[in-house]
């Protein structure tokens, strides 16, 4: 067994990135214990029903690589159009009602500007009378770039290109926008998110390519041995949920779970390096991770309480290992229902062709919208390593660019 103290001699790897937005199905037993699991098994199984039936519907959206996110609608307290970026609902927000005030709380972003104003001229035309949204801008008018029957536009990392009679309806418009979220509220500072957004709330314009988020599963290639597959790795899964649960999600230890937990940085750790979760690695992980806190330390108790925490807390873990173990393969478990259950969704690539660079790719990826306990919450739908791979295709792009 690797001690802390060894550790503090040895090269540790830098963190992964934290996702702090909708959380992966796979990860919510790690951070929420028994609930997490019902709730990531019971979204899984939501998703693949839904597939399966081919429904169309806000329970099941695509993810769109937009940028910049954009919040509009009419402001519930004086009933005036806006646009802000996500800064809305921040404690001091920037509201933009007119183009000086988008000039005033952005001219240091002239990027933002122009998709802020183009935002604000032309989706007064489609919007609500009533009601505040958030989406994605695909494009305006200077991003398009056609080529015969196709049109194409890079909001952010991927291509995505339309040809047909969609390609003509974007190239007569002057701004491109996915909703995907509606929030329902008395003023901006309590307003609430929902996935509820309809195609019917919203008018039509030549002047806007709109659509939302959701997703036609009725177009999606969903085999019979894809649907054993996923069901298959859910009922391994919530075999070692019955078998081992309660005494699995009480051995964990408590830095280890929760969403800033250990274990949530060591999943996205491995999802970067491409390795296998294991208890073995996980204890690897936590020991870089209390290295660098007690490199920070400079007082000689201070870091004594740190190495006397960081022992703890490996020999929790070798103690627990069967529960760790077990933890992680349930995990593994969840991820690959997910993943082939993705790799479906994926065949319907909806009305773009993506690319990356010139190099096919997948959509962004999936969100299902699922209630538990009487609250509705999305859950994310990714491939983490094909998200990952996309990730590094973009930095070699970019690199490639310097």
């Amino acid at each position: 067994m690797l001690t802390f103290r060894d550790f503090l001699t040895e090269g540790a790897p830098e963190e992964g990135a934290k996702l702090k937005h909708i959380t992966h199905a796979e990860d919510r037993p790690l951070f929420h214990g028994a609930e997490g699991f019902k709730h990531a098994y019971d979204a899984l199984h939501g998703a693949h029903f839904h597939t399966k039936q081919g429904l169309t519907s806000n329970k099941l959206t695509m993810k769109y690589d937009g940028s910049p996110s954009i919040v509009y609608g009419h402001n519930p307290e004086n009933g005036k159009f806006f646009v802000a970026s996500k800064s809305a609902f921040n404690k001091n927000p920037k509201i933009n009602y007119t183009p000086e005030d988008v000039e005033k709380n952005h001219g240091h972003a002239p990027g933002l500007v122009e998709k802020l104003k183009a935002g604000l001229k032309h989706l007064p035309k489609i919007a609500p009378e009533k009601g505040v949204f958030q989406g994605d801008v695909m494009f305006t008018k200077p991003d398009l770039k056609k080529e015969g029957d196709k049109t194409s536009f890079t909001p952010n990392t991927i291509t995505y290109t339309a040809s047909g009679d969609k390609a003509k309806a974007i190239n007569k418009s002057e701004i491109g926008v996915v909703t995907h979220t509606k929030y329902k509220g008395t003023t901006l500072s309590n307003m609430r998110a929902s996935g509820d957004v309809s195609e019917s709330d919203f008018g039509h314009h030549p002047d806007v390519y709109h659509h939302t988020a959701s997703y036609d599963a009725s177009g999606a290639k969903y085999s019979e041995q894809s649907q054993q597959k996923v069901l298959s790795e859910l009922s391994k899964a919530k075999d070692i949920h019955e078998r081992h649960g309660d005494k699995m999600y009480s051995a964990i230890h408590p830095e280890h779970s929760g969403e800033s937990g250990h274990l949530a940085t060591y999943i996205n750790q491995t999802v970067r390096t491409g390795e296998t979760p294991s208890t073995e690695g996980f204890s690897a992980h936590v020991s870089s991770q209390l290295k660098k806190k007690f490199d920070k330390i400079k007082t000689p108790a201070k870091k004594q309480e740190i190495l006397n925490d960081a022992d703890a807390q490996l020999k929790h873990i070798e103690k627990n290992k069967e529960h760790y173990d077990n933890l992680l393969k349930m995990h593994g478990h969840l991820a690959n229902a997910k993943n082939e259950l993705v790799s479906s969704l994926e065949s319907n690539e909806g009305s773009y062709a993506h690319a990356i660079g010139g190099v096919a790719s997948k959509p962004e990826g999936f969100v299902y919208n699922h209630t538990h306990n009487g609250v509705t919450e999305p859950t994310k739908l990714v491939n983490r390593a094909e998200f990952a791979r996309q990730n590094l295709l973009k930095a070699q792009i970019g690199r490639a660019h310097v």
